[in-house]
């Protein structure tokens, strides 16, 4: 008789203890563009030997459209820093050779990177590659739903190397108006070493 009631009495706890319920706050994917999560989306700059990628993404969306223009307004943000950096190292180095000062160094620099950004046509760099994450999360009400969405661009190299190799030429041309010798002879010889 006792082993029965205490039969009974564990089965009436662990009916009364019931499903485990979610903790507020908590969230879970119930639904994504692709099985597995892409690594380029932790990654803003990357290349290969023919195309520089960029990417953006933003996270707690209520609106998958929006997510995905914000998304695609990060990656433009990021190419432009990128590019920035990029042609800041390239840039650096060679007016470093042409013995120009520092304030000269930077105003090359400077020069180098608005042209350049100037010379690229971001607007019309082709998407390679989207991903989002319909997000759940429990609240003190029920459930709310989010995205997280990231997009990937891609500019082909040789449209980065034109871009560059006219910003040297209008640099040159800008630095023979104005009678700065150095500065010319540094955008010149950058441009003969690029070629």
């Amino acid at each position: 008789m006792r082993i029965v009631a205490m039969f009974s009495l564990l089965a009436i706890l662990a009916s009364c203890a019931g499903p485990k319920q979610p903790v507020v706050g908590s969230q879970r994917v119930v639904e994504r563009s692709a099985e597995k999560r892409p690594e380029w989306i932790t990654v803003p700059y990357f290349e290969d030997n023919e195309i520089m990628y960029f990417s953006g993404g933003v996270r707690g969306v209520a609106d998958y459209a929006l997510g995905l223009r914000q998304a695609k307004a990060e990656a433009v943000k990021n190419i432009a820093e990128s590019i920035a950096a990029k042609v800041r190292t390239e840039f650096t180095q060679a007016a470093r050779g042409a013995n120009l000062d520092e304030e000269d160094i930077g105003r090359f620099v400077q020069d180098g990177i608005a042209m350049i950004t100037d010379n690229i046509n971001i607007q019309g760099m082709l998407p390679a590659e989207t991903y989002y994450e319909k997000i759940e999360q429990v609240t003190d009400y029920g459930v709310k739903y989010f995205y997280d969405c990231y997009a990937l661009y891609q500019l082909p190299r040789k449209d980065y190397e034109l871009a560059r190799k006219r910003a040297l030429e209008d640099m040159a041309k800008k630095y023979r108006e104005e009678n700065n010798k150095k500065a010319e002879e540094a955008a010149l010889k950058l441009l003969e070493k690029m070629e």
